[in-house]
């Protein structure tokens, strides 16, 4: 559960310069052309629709450098290459200073990873975690990885345990799929900010945690709605066009997200039981819920596991405060009004079963099986008509360290 610079730094400070890095090479099949299945929205095709099978929805690579320049002070980038927004163009993730006066506090400034949850800022290093990759109903609609800013981090011992609390702020610059080919969202200067309550044992961690991002940019899909909705001319005659735009609108609107997490690792067994709330003030992003439970069990090099997750919408009753049967034109507003919303509903539910085989020390190979079941298409791509809503990936991921 700790992040490749953590295990890095730990391994030789006595060294003042280190290079190491970590790369996936993964492939994923699906039963069904009619749809496209994603890792995370930051994906705008997959696997499915767009090819069958895929050598490049997990593949990745990253390289890390580490300096430490004294006894109190160190510094790290890191660059990854995988598919995302921007292709397989390689982006800085990690470009910080980090300064540790004592034991208990440290303050680290420049380009950070986002870890909102468990597991988030190390998500693309496969080597670290037992699935082939994180579950897509959990952290699927994390459109954030990265940051510009600065993040504290102070320590106290607790009990049995360690108490840690962490504040961060800063902004985005990242782009997110928007779900039409080649258009995506922009959160280029986007403020965030947030913290968590982590209690950490020898075996358990409990964390609680609250983020909020305000956009800065429009919905670029959203657009067209938003100038028939603020036109005079319709205003003349739906006096609350205009307010209705605002609220649907994207721009100077928080996200937030609310998670609470849990995980255990002693001895064969590894569980984790993540929560997690994503609301908004724009009414494009309907509140969602998602949940995973994971358990696997270490036979020597061996970790078959299996994982249970979904999301679910708060509430679906999004009917349309625009009046219907006075003209076919202002039928439609209402219809794209209506439409907006729904695609931005988020039911989805996956099962999945895998094992684990460690190689080496620094490298393994990962075999998983995924049933997907949506009822909405917010986490997926390229939906065909008459697709059932089912698909099943298989998938196999080799991982590795260096």
């Amino acid at each position: 559960m700790f992040t490749l610079a953590t295990r890095v730094h730990a391994a030789d400070d006595s060294k003042p310069f280190t290079i190491s890095g970590f790369g996936t090479l993964g492939v994923v099949h699906s039963d069904t052309r009619n749809v496209d299945i994603v890792r995370d929205l930051t994906q705008n095709d997959g696997v499915g629709f767009t090819r069958q099978t895929d050598f490049g929805m997990d593949s990745n690579f990253g390289i890390q450098v580490n300096k430490n320049i004294n006894d109190n002070i160190d510094a790290a980038l890191q660059v990854v290459s995988r598919r995302s927004a921007n292709k397989f163009q390689p982006e800085i993730t990690w470009a910080y200073a980090r300064y540790l006066p004592n034991d208990n506090l440290q303050l680290r400034a420049g380009r950070l990873g986002f870890d909102v949850y468990l597991l988030a800022d190390s998500r693309n290093v496969g080597y670290t975690y037992q699935w082939v990759r994180p579950p897509i109903d959990f952290f699927g609609s994390l459109i954030i990885s990265y940051f510009d800013g600065a993040d504290m981090v102070v320590s106290k011992p607790l009990g049995i345990g360690l108490l840690r609390a962490k504040f961060f702020a800063g902004v985005a610059r990242e782009k997110a799929s928007t779900g039409s080919p080649d258009e995506f969202l922009s959160l280029n200067r986007s403020r965030l900010l947030g913290g968590h309550l982590e209690y950490q044992t020898s075996n358990w961690i409990y964390r609680l945690g609250y983020s909020e991002l305000k956009f800065k940019n429009e919905f670029p899909p959203l657009q067209t709605l938003l100038d028939s909705l603020r036109s005079p001319y319709l205003n003349a005659f739906v006096p609350s066009a205009a307010g209705l735009a605002n609220d649907l609108s994207l721009t100077d609107k928080k996200f937030t997200y609310l998670s609470a997490g849990i995980a255990y690792d002693q001895g064969p067994l590894q569980a984790q039981l993540m929560l997690n709330q994503l609301s908004s003030e724009s009414l494009l992003f309907p509140t969602n819920r998602a949940a995973y439970l994971t358990v696997g069990y270490r036979i020597v090099q061996w970790t078959p596991y299996f994982t249970y997750s979904a999301s679910r919408p708060v509430n679906k009753n999004t009917a349309s405060r625009l009046p219907t049967g006075l003209s076919p034109d202002l039928d439609i507003l209402a219809a794209a009004f209506n439409g907006a919303i729904n695609n931005q509903y988020n039911r989805q539910t996956t099962f999945s079963v895998g094992v684990r085989y460690d190689l080496t020390e620094k490298s393994n190979v990962k075999l998983q099986v995924d049933d997907i079941k949506t009822d909405d298409y917010f986490l997926v791509r390229n939906n065909q008509p008459g697709w059932n809503g089912k698909a099943r990936l298989i998938s196999i991921a080799y991982n590795f360290i260096f």
